[in-house]
């Protein structure tokens, strides 16, 4: 069908492209991500090495452009139910990364691409769930790409919320207000990630690992990595054990009856 072969196409494009759009600065185009990320920190954003994520996610994304494209998968029901929402997702993200590049800004438009990106990750997450499938690329490839790609932009948004809120001069710089808020933002954080865990049950091992290694992320940046906020790094590292936690407890429930 025509519709097929768009999103085997799109799968197979847009994940060169989100590379390709990362590097937009080295090209001599646009702020770098480092720079622009700089420009509107808060407690709530990570160290700079957590983001090395995105290489494996974007490594992910690449080769499951190939697998899904392969004529042995033309069928699979995976592949089709996926396509889709991971297109999206691959589409929105290279939007994000183009626009905050060449604008140089972490606005609210900004956060609103990010949470669009989300929810088709998140999409993608639930159909992979939903939709059993034997072979290596369903286990190696589909389910570590859906689960780390969703848990990091849930963790993203937040980050985004928090920068934009600050771009906009909302949030406070400084001070007992600013650490606040931080605080806030970081228990809403766990709290969600959290609900999404306990929803996944025991699908949720690479979802969770993409949250874990943000709320580490935080906690590093606020003992000192970027600045020191002690009551950041410890709603951090409290809501990294209730995720983890949450995580342990949901893996031992037993798989649902088929």
């Amino acid at each position: 069908m025509p519709q097929d072969q768009l999103r085997r196409l799109l799968c197979l494009i847009l994940p060169w492209v989100q590379i390709a759009t990362a590097f937009l600065p080295a090209l001599g185009l646009g702020t770098s991500m480092a720079v622009v990320s700089a420009a509107a920190r808060t407690p709530v954003v990570p160290a700079g090495y957590a983001f090395s994520i995105w290489s494996i996610i974007f490594a992910l994304a690449a080769a499951y452009g190939i697998w899904q494209f392969l004529p042995a998968n033309r069928d699979s029901a995976l592949a089709r139910r996926t396509g889709w929402p991971l297109a999206g997702a691959f589409a929105l993200n290279t939007l994000w990364q183009v626009t905050s590049q060449l604008t140089g800004s972490v606005g609210f438009g900004l956060f609103l691409i990010i949470l669009a990106s989300l929810a088709c990750a998140l999409w993608a997450l639930f159909v992979a769930r939903s939709t059993p499938e034997a072979g290596l690329g369903a286990r190696w490839i589909v389910a570590p790409l859906t689960g780390l790609l969703a848990g990091w932009l849930t963790a993203a948004s937040f980050v985004n919320l928090s920068s934009a809120a600050r771009f906009a001069n909302v949030l406070p710089e400084h001070g007992i207000a600013a650490t606040l808020a931080a605080v806030i933002i970081l228990l809403a954080a766990g709290g969600a990630a959290a609900a999404l865990v306990w929803l996944l049950r025991r699908d949720s091992t690479w979802f969770a690992a993409a949250i874990l290694w943000a709320f580490v992320g935080v906690v590093a940046a606020n003992l000192g990595v970027n600045q020191v906020n002690i009551p950041a790094a410890l709603a951090a590292a409290v809501m990294l054990a209730l995720v983890f936690a949450v995580t342990w407890q949901r893996r031992r429930v037993a798989p649902l009856p088929a």
